[in-house]
């Protein structure tokens, strides 16, 4: 159960022009629909050295760890749009977990989280987001029942260029993914496992 009752959002992908960041801001977008306390985080801002015990030895934890982990602390919720890399999830995701759990093993212990992804091909990153369960799941986190999966992705991005959004039926679909993550997170916080 987590007291509060803001959710963090991001994406597992810092490119430039990735899917599965314009997936989580489209994500917030909705939680400002529904004057949800939110905050859209991006890798980017937390820039860390490839996990190494040597490294963690001789120079501490990364002040960027430090600070995500406190973002993470003050948040009840977090939902990733975790991009599929052969068949698995990014090194950049992995990494970032690894160093936060390093300032504190149990900073993600009170936060309920969802899980997303956006693909060009047909699975439409189930296969990575499989594994992120399993591994938060392994961690003993609570991960909500529903992920969404946006397959074809390319196929239903609209908008100019430099300026991309999703078409009304993929932004329908995420509405209501995030209408359900709601749904569970409210029970949550008010200390009822999710059905």
């Amino acid at each position: 159960m987590t007291t509060s009752r803001r959710i963090l959002v991001t994406a597992g992908s810092t490119r430039s022009r990735s899917l599965n960041a314009l997936l989580a801001r489209a994500v917030a977008d909705e939680l400002a629909r529904r004057d949800r306390d939110h905050q859209l985080v991006s890798l980017d801002d937390h820039e860390m050295p490839i996990y190494h015990g040597d490294h963690e030895d001789e120079h501490g934890v990364p002040a960027t760890a430090h600070d995500l982990a406190a973002l993470l602390r003050d948040a009840g919720g977090l939902l990733i749009a975790s991009p599929e890399y052969n068949g698995s999830f990014s090194p950049l995701l992995k990494n970032s977990i690894d160093w936060v759990t390093r300032t504190d093993m149990g900073v993600l212990r009170d936060t309920f989280v969802g899980l997303m992804a956006a693909s060009p091909g047909r699975g439409g990153g189930v296969r990575g987001l499989a594994m992120v369960r399993t591994w938060f799941e392994n961690m003993r986190l609570i991960v909500a029942t529903t992920d969404l999966s946006i397959p074809r992705v390319n196929e239903h991005i609209t908008g100019e260029p430099g300026m991309p959004t999703f078409d009304i039926e993929t932004r329908a679909a995420i509405a209501a993914w995030v209408d359900t993550y709601l749904v569970e997170f409210d029970e949550y916080c008010t200390g009822r496992p999710p059905a």
